[in-house]
């Protein structure tokens, strides 16, 4: 593997925040809000939707099975082609899969085509997160980068409010069997407008520059500083320029960077456990201890995701300032904790709260250690991967979790509680053997 000797990257980390930084947060970051709209607006309309199209419980199922399943075999996929062709390729290809998926599953009219639908739906959703994010910590500077991937992972916690309302509204307002279709069709509308706001975006300078695109990656770098008044500083640094195969990458992934590998594992693993395990045994378990009805699972659900937007934000801005070690350590720890007063409290919205508070935040600052710590040129590929073990294991955690609780309520709130000392150890080792990346350069980091 041969290297480049540039100052372009320092420079990248020596520009202020500017309205472009702003506006491209926002086109990309928007992904985390579609994610979780998604998620959550077929969890409010689904009954509606198999009601409409006549299917049995197990074919509605397979309808959320089929998006996860495209979830992961994008990611995987789109993961490496980000790598390989670059990020603004993927991000407009990813992001119009998507958004022509949710919108035609408004069409469906059998479950054979809204199966394949919530396949391609998945399968661009899955893609985008790779993509996005290795832009997002490629580009942005490394002063600002744990606040800013802290602060769009806790946005997810906006997109499942929104679609809690707009789910409520539609069922309020229109019969049942247009209130799902228009749904989708809002979603996919949604995001086919974000299509276009991504045309400003510029590739990744630093993608660029692992493939040797050095003049194209200074013409990008050279316009920012120029538009907004900056000098360049003198500093250089070396990137590795790969040109291997997907089965190269993942050989230097398991091999060279064997110890972030496990690291970003646990991370993705206790994220999506716990999110999934929650979200599922809330309904359908911890409501029935607290023997609340059905009408009440919406507000406890909207309750969640204020507390996790709130913790989301404050501890995206932690991690930039006390460092992403102590933080995650922290969060996972009281996670842990916290998932206790289930067994313990008699107030289940105030514990709901509390709960989400801490356990959505824990992504906040979760998420940017797994992903910042990968050289440019399979960074997309690695998040890939990580996401791939993240979604399997999400999958399989709700119906671990609600089968303990069929022998017994405390040992389904127990099972929750396990799933975070993987996240706690996680950090906790890597507390003692990783790196700090507060404040640093990608460069620096890899």
């Amino acid at each position: 593997m041969r290297y480049i000797k540039t100052d372009l990257t320092c420079r990248l980390d020596n520009l202020p925040w500017t309205w472009f930084h702003t506006k491209f947060v926002i086109a990309l970051g928007i992904t985390w809000i579609l994610d979780a709209f998604e998620v959550v607006i077929v969890s409010v309309v689904l009954k509606s939707m198999a009601k409409s199209l006549n299917l049995s419980v197990f074919q509605s199922s397979w309808l959320v099975s089929s998006f996860l399943i495209g979830a992961l075999v994008g990611a995987f996929i789109f993961g490496y082609l980000a790598d390989k062709f670059g990020r603004k390729k993927i991000f407009f290809i990813t992001l119009l899969l998507y958004s022509l998926g949710t919108f035609l599953t408004g069409f469906a009219n059998s479950f054979e085509i809204a199966l394949l639908l919530r396949f391609i739906t998945g399968f661009g959703l899955g893609g985008e997160f790779s993509a996005i994010h290795s832009a997002i910590d490629e580009f942005i500077p490394s002063r600002f980068r744990g606040r800013v991937d802290g602060f769009i992972t806790a946005s997810w916690n906006l997109g499942s409010i929104f679609a809690s309302l707009v789910g409520m509204y539609l069922l309020s307002s229109f019969p049942e069997e247009k209130a799902w279709r228009y749904a989708f069709l809002f979603g996919g509308s949604l995001a086919i407008l974000i299509v276009f706001i991504r045309f400003f975006i510029p590739e990744s300078p630093r993608w660029l520059i692992s493939k040797g695109l050095i003049e194209k990656a200074e013409e990008i770098v050279f316009k920012l500083e120029k538009k907004y008044h900056v000098k360049p500083i003198n500093k250089q640094c070396e990137i590795p320029v790969f040109e291997g195969s997907l089965l190269d990458a993942v050989k230097i992934i398991l091999k060279k960077y064997r110890g972030r590998f496990l690291f970003g594992t646990a991370m993705s693993f206790t994220i999506l456990t716990t999110y999934y395990g929650f979200i599922t045994i809330l309904p359908l378990v911890i409501t029935n201890q607290y023997n609340l009805p059905t009408k009440e699972i919406p507000n406890l659900l909207l309750t969640a995701s204020i507390g996790g937007l709130i913790g989301g934000i404050v501890v995206s801005f932690l991690s930039d300032k006390l460092g992403r070690k102590i933080t995650g350590t922290t969060v996972a720890l009281f996670s842990f904790l916290t998932s206790f007063f289930f067994l313990t409290s008699q107030d289940i919205y105030t514990t709901v709260f509390v709960y989400s508070l801490v356990a959505y935040s824990f992504a906040s600052v979760a998420y940017v250690s797994a992903m910042e710590v990968y050289p440019s040129y399979l960074r997309a590929t690695a998040i890939g991967v990580l996401s791939v073990i993240g979604r399997i294991s999400g999958m399989l955690a709700p119906p671990i979790l609600t089968y303990l609780a069929t022998i017994d309520y405390k040992l389904s709130v127990l099972g929750l509680s396990m799933l975070w000392l993987v996240g706690f150890a996680g950090f906790f080792i890597w507390s003692k053997f990783g790196v700090e990346a507060k404040g640093k350069s990608i460069e620096d980091i890899t």
